[in-house]
């Protein structure tokens, strides 16, 4: 398989002024020569205008780019066709590509071959999938990094280190019989911590990119017809939910997408919370209060005409201990006294607010995008890390802590040894050096086809 040439078109099968198709692997330039024609022939790394035929007819004017390896995406003779974007132009190259033997690559394959052919590293090639999949300008400028290498870095400088300190410790084992200390105890054993600090550092650093990319979770919660649809409305700045005088309109979760500083956020407008009226409500208001569990922030509105009662005040205990924010909602039709007595009941920081008029919308916006840096402060260094690299991270975590215990007891050198190969190891395993072929398959799978 590794050894055929493939090709795949690299952008959807929808009409476009441009399509693009490729082609890698050792046929690709003999491939070529037999459909395309121009005047000055086929160059490396030159864009070559000409026209493409099937048998004397022509099926479409082209512009060729020929790779040669291994100065190519995936390391092989490699070519990009841009052509127009209609499907059917697009399928009769393909099927004349694959007429001459060349076969429809599989998701990822180009990637896969770039990897298998020392282009790119595990953390690079995953990199470049969050590109096209990311929902947020901090998951796309985070993965252009580490598609440069930012993680495979990090992680080479505590091979490092790790490396360095096996081979003092093996240097005992070969000098055990000579009562020779290469290194005294004291600083092994301060070296063992530092690497085990250092993965520590990266794990956090890894998870809280794992958590970004999978969005952050915010939820509108409050009783019923306090304005929770409107206020999702009016940050998404489109009529997404039904807005209703009529208590009770949302009945189930609306999740919509949103960026908010750059981050990827999940917002979540829930039925409102009080006397369930039916099951239907009561069943809605379960789905609240496990949203309301499990998100990390809340944007508790309040209704400033009608004032507090007792299904606020359940929804404010039940929230005490999370990161929220206090919306008092309808200023633009209650009085003062009445806002301030709501204001006086809650004792805590408020937003006055006004989802008929968009009054302290931009306070709202300010309030989470500062309570989104305050939770997540090292956004700047964190990494784009799927639950693989936290997992093999993790076991990385556990090896060094087991070496730095052994070291501590004054455990043999050979057994400490071992178990920094088995460290060494689970850092392989995260840039691809050592990584079973399944592991490789899952990883590529998920890839669109064509890249």
């Amino acid at each position: 398989m590794m050894y055929d040439t493939i090709c795949a078109p690299s952008t959807p099968p929808v009409h476009s002024p441009i399509a693009i198709i490729r082609v890698s692997g050792s046929a690709t330039k003999r491939a070529i020569h037999s459909i395309f024609h121009a005047p000055d022939g086929i160059k490396a790394r030159y864009a070559m205008y000409g026209s493409i035929n099937d048998n004397g007819n022509p099926v479409d004017d082209v512009i060729i780019i020929y790779y040669q390896s291994p100065q190519s995406y995936t390391g092989e003779d490699m070519a990009e066709i841009f052509c127009h974007g209609n499907p059917i132009i697009l399928q009769k190259i393909i099927l004349l590509l694959n007429g001459l033997g060349i076969r429809l690559a599989e998701p990822g394959e180009f990637t896969k071959r770039a990897f298998l052919n020392g282009k790119v590293d595990l953390t690079e090639a995953e990199a470049i999938h969050h590109i096209i999949t990311a929902k947020s300008e901090w998951e796309i400028e985070t993965s252009l990094k580490q598609m440069h290498g930012s993680l495979k870095i990090i992680i080479q400088q505590i091979r490092g280190h790790i490396i360095e300190l096996k081979s003092d410790i093996e240097a005992g084992i070969d000098f055990s019989d000579e009562e020779i200390d290469l290194l005294p105890f004291e600083k092994i054993l301060s070296e063992a911590g530092k690497i085990r600090d250092l993965l520590d550092d990266l794990l956090g650093r890894c998870r809280t990119g794992e958590q970004l990319s999978h969005g952050i979770d915010i939820t509108i919660t409050g009783k019923p017809n306090v304005g929770k649809s409107s206020v999702l409305n009016l940050l998404l700045n489109q009529d997404r939910a039904i807005v209703s005088s009529i208590p009770g309109t949302t009945r189930d979760i609306i999740r919509e997408l949103l960026q908010i500083n750059g981050m990827h956020v999940n917002l979540n407008d829930t039925a409102g919370i009080d006397k369930p009226g039916d099951e239907i409500e009561m069943m809605g208001m379960n789905l609240s209060w496990k949203k309301i569990n499990s998100s990390q922030f809340i944007i508790m509105v309040l209704d400033a005409k009608e004032g507090m009662n007792e299904a606020d005040a359940k929804i404010l205990k039940k929230i005490c201990d999370k990161k929220k924010i206090i919306l008092v909602n309808k200023i633009d039709i209650a009085s003062r006294d009445e806002i301030q007595r709501v204001q006086l009941e809650i004792k805590e920081k408020t937003i006055l607010f006004s989802a008929k008029t968009g009054e302290g919308l931009k306070e709202l916006k300010e309030a989470l995008s500062n309570a989104i840096k305050n939770e997540f402060f090292e956004i700047e260094s964190s990494f784009v890390a799927d639950i693989r690299i936290v997992n093999l991270l993790e076991q990385a975590l556990q090896n060094s802590i087991r070496v730095h215990d052994l070291i501590s007891d004054h455990e043999p050198n050979e057994i400490i040894a071992f178990e920094m190969q088995s460290l060494l190891d689970s850092l392989a395993e995260i840039t691809g050096e050592i990584t079973p072929q399944d592991v490789l398959n899952s990883i590529f799978s998920r890839f669109c086809i064509g890249k």
